[in-house]
């Protein structure tokens, strides 16, 4: 199961030109494959490059310690068949992005685990559970939603990201360090999601009269690229354009 960014990002990946690994990749595929036929957790997570992201609200694993609490959760017997039992004819190098198992199901870089884009059932019952309480933990206004996407923080305001029931996206935004049991001072609804590339980069779009509000979501970029960026235009002039982060644990 996956949600529809994850989806999306699926669909861009088989789309992109792929070739058949060479020598060397072919060694380091088959490394990950040996590991996953040996069953051996702890080389796995030996093996991953870290953060790990998850689904939200799910959070991101950080090392390799949390990946071994966590390993039956993110690689759940369908998924580690499918790595194990994997032919080198099933990976294909898609240049600078790294190599990808069945178009984008699992990535690797430089001989290490970089995205796995697969969500077991044990994580989506987690993730079930997550929302729950964060809906418990949102202003009233705020707690029907299909999926919570993130949310941000930037040097003025907290704002919080999720796609409704009819698939378009809401935006709630406060001051800086208010909790999002507070009344949001902004609600915008009516998003749209646009994806900037095939590197997962995308974007949000919300209105409001003359203004216009755009989220931009960084997955790759350089290493002073920030997480998140906010601009808010007004008659398509600029007035505020802020860097964010992401908030882990929003209130």
């Amino acid at each position: 199961m996956m949600n529809r960014i994850l989806a999306a990002s699926l669909l861009m990946a088989s789309s992109l030109p792929a070739f058949a690994l060479n020598p060397a990749e072919q060694k380091q595929v088959g490394h990950i494959i040996q590991l996953f036929k040996q069953n051996n957790a702890q080389a796995i997570a030996q093996s991953i490059q870290y953060p790990l992201n998850r689904e939200a609200p799910l959070p991101a694993i950080q090392n390799a310690k949390e990946m071994q609490q966590r390993f039956a959760q993110v690689f759940d017997a369908q998924l580690k068949q499918d790595i194990a039992q994997s032919k080198l004819s099933q990976w294909d190098a898609v240049g600078w992005r790294g190599i990808m198992l069945d178009s984008g199901k699992v990535w690797m870089n430089d001989g290490k685990i970089t995205a796995v884009n697969y969500s077991s059932q044990a994580e989506q019952q987690l993730k079930k559970q997550l929302i729950a309480q964060q809906k418990q933990n949102l202003h009233p206004s705020l707690r029907s939603f299909k999926a919570p996407v993130f949310s941000f923080s930037t040097q003025s305001f907290a704002v919080r990201i999720d796609e409704l029931q009819n698939g378009q996206y809401r935006y709630a935004s406060w001051k800086a360090g208010q909790a999002q049991s507070a009344k949001p001072a902004l609600v915008l609804n009516k998003g749209t999601v646009q994806f900037d590339g095939s590197g997962g980069n995308h974007h949000y779009d919300f209105k409001s009269g003359s203004y216009s509000y755009t989220v931009e979501r960084n997955i790759i970029g350089a290493s002073e690229t920030p997480e998140v960026n906010l601009t808010v235009k007004q008659a398509g002039k600029v007035i505020l354009n802020q860097a964010g982060s992401l908030l882990t644990n929003a209130k």
